[in-house]
């Protein structure tokens, strides 16, 4: 394989694994554009108080936008998200740091760190959950994927009876997609119905736009059930994509990394003041 094809090949692996954005609430996402709902986030700091959540997760398989980011394997998964409130309008802000192990061939196994900052802002209601801000994402050793950012913006909206029902839109937006030259967007919705005692459905839908005229774009989608007990979260989910096999070699290293799959996952989101509550007075 020529220097400029194993390049190639890593760029595109990068475009596999780019997918997080943290979500306090949601270990196993990451920092993540997940295009279903999430579950109900951990309980935020009051208005100028600090709080910290955190949570870790195990998944039968990382999955990004569709596409596998550990060879269909296993991953473990954490993050600590430190937050501080601003008030009513402005909401909390934050800084999250995710990680989990990767895999994208030979030579090109690790761990990916993301590290974001934002705001959750309030303004638009209870109803409303905006979370605007910028992820970066690292990986150890560098080797694995070149490093690079997006600013993104996305929501959750409820309604109906007790909030059965969530929508959610997010956009993400890569000014350098992998240290390219070129940008790169990611967009999604979602919705999600909670129903018998704490089970949800969910189902989303996105698309993976380049502004580089060789690289492949893609459609993912995915639908599940989630069932949230306490702190913790059991998740089952389908995932597909409409990426040929060869495609899929260039995008994540594996001409069947873009497959059909179901994946399991267990997490544990939680609170510091929710672990230590006389530490947080």
């Amino acid at each position: 394989m020529t220097g400029d094809c194993r390049k190639l090949r890593a760029l595109f692996r990068a475009a596999a694994a780019a997918t997080i954005l943290l979500w306090a609430g949601d270990a196993a996402a990451g920092f993540e554009d997940e295009i279903q709902a999430a579950a109900p986030p951990p309980p935020v700091a009051p208005s100028g108080k600090f709080g910290m959540a955190l949570g870790i997760a195990g998944t039968t398989d990382y999955v990004s936008r569709g596409i596998t980011q550990t060879d269909s394997n296993p991953a473990i998964q954490g993050y600590i998200e430190p937050s501080y409130g601003l008030g009513s309008f402005w909401g909390d802000a934050f800084v999250n740091i995710w990680s989990s192990n990767v895999d994208f061939g030979d030579d090109f196994r690790g761990a990916e760190i993301d590290v974001a900052a934002g705001l959750k802002p309030k303004f638009l209601g209870p109803k409303w959950s905006p979370n605007i801000g910028w992820v970066h994402y690292f990986y150890a050793p560098e080797d694995v994927s070149p490093a690079y950012g997006e600013v993104y913006a996305k929501t959750d909206y409820t309604f109906g009876e007790n909030d059965i029902y969530t929508l959610r839109a997010l956009v993400f937006f890569a000014p350098d997609f992998s240290q390219t030259g070129f940008n790169a967007t990611w967009v999604a919705g979602g919705g999600r119905v909670k129903f018998w005692k704490n089970f949800a459905a969910y189902a989303g839908v996105g698309y993976q736009f380049f502004e580089n005229p060789n690289a492949h774009e893609d459609l993912a989608w995915t639908a599940g059930l989630s069932y949230y007990w306490k702190t913790l979260t059991f998740d089952v989910r389908y995932w597909d994509t409409n990426l040929r096999d060869d495609q899929c070699v260039v995008r994540s290293g594996f001409s069947d990394g873009c497959d059909t799959r179901v994946v399991g996952t267990i997490s544990f989101d939680t609170t510091w003041s929710a672990l230590f509550p006389r530490a947080s007075h």
